[in-house]
């Protein structure tokens, strides 16, 4: 079941809306918008300039929930008889088309799948209000989001991480704790590759202190980015393998205990603030034999 054929119509006719989604911190959002009616899958889609930079966009990769309405006055009548209006409510997804729908959108869109349809006056032929559930769409599950942006919000993401990641090796090979530190955040949360959790930018830089007055020679390790997820505008989250090198400068294969230098690796959090990126969690996970094979 799909919505009924007069409010598939009605949208058909239309071309702008309003769109309430939730922020992160539960505060309602709601904006005037474009779509277009997807006849073939039965669902309203959302286009825009910068879509995926919007605070909609971002909205529903946490809270999918959201309300939809279009509205129009029918100038031959008088009273609420003159009015018309369609409320859908439902769970929307992000979506990447292959190709924006106009030049100049982006191929970010909002899909609205609808669950609850709210009418009046949309029927011709039965005026009034009209309320039904699209059962075969009732959501036993939350939609599943792809939740890493495209475009220019994950090239800044990349490029971030990717500075912050030679920032980390610099200071590595310099044997300099400010300078592999010095974009931690004062609070940033930390976990050891055998454990441990730290708390807190003075703790974490009093461990690494130490750490790097007890190195000699060249680098132990070699950092490479793997991944890169930009779930939200300022926020990138990263796989970074940490290779152990021994005084050659060759790869150090995996041992058991994790003894020496070793491989391992690390999830990252960065945030941007005040438009500085900042590294707001790490979670480190030493390689071991047998594992997946470390680069040469």
């Amino acid at each position: 079941m799909t919505i009924d054929p007069a409010s598939a119509l009605y949208l058909t006719t239309q071309r702008h809306g309003r769109l309430a989604t939730v922020a992160p911190d539960g505060t309602l959002h709601n904006k005037p918008i474009g779509f277009t009616y997807n006849a073939e899958l039965g669902t309203i889609d959302i286009a825009g300039f910068n879509m995926e930079s919007s605070a909609k966009y971002r909205n529903v990769a946490v809270n999918p929930t959201v309300a939809f309405v279009v509205d129009d006055i029918l100038g031959d009548r008088e009273g609420a008889a003159s009015t018309r209006f369609l409320e859908i409510r439902g769970q929307a997804e992000q979506v990447v088309l292959d190709q924006p729908a106009m030049a100049g959108l982006s191929p970010e869109i909002i899909r609205i799948h609808p669950t609850r349809v709210i009418s009046w006056n949309v029927d011709p032929e039965q005026p009034g209000m009209h309320t039904y559930d699209i059962a075969s769409l009732a959501v036993t599950e939350p939609v599943r989001p792809a939740l890493g942006a495209q475009g220019k919000v994950a090239n800044e993401a990349v490029a971030a991480v990717t500075g912050l990641v030679e920032e980390l090796q610099a200071g590595l090979d310099q044997h300099d704790a400010d300078l592999y530190n010095r974009h931690f955040a004062a609070d940033v949360m930390w976990g050891s590759p055998f454990g441990a959790t730290v708390d807190g930018y003075e703790q974490l830089h009093a461990i690494h202190l130490r750490l790097h007055r007890e190195r000699r020679g060249g680098s132990s390790s070699r950092y490479e980015v793997v991944r890169v997820l930009a779930p939200a505008p300022d926020v990138a989250v990263a796989q970074v393998r940490r290779v152990g090198l021994d005084a050659d400068g060759q790869t150090v294969e995996p041992t058991p205990d994790a003894i020496g230098a070793f491989s391992e690796m690390a999830l990252y959090v960065f945030v941007r603030r005040g438009g500085t990126w900042w590294l707001a969690a790490g979670q480190n996970t030493p390689i071991r034999p047998g594992g997946a094979p470390i680069p040469q």
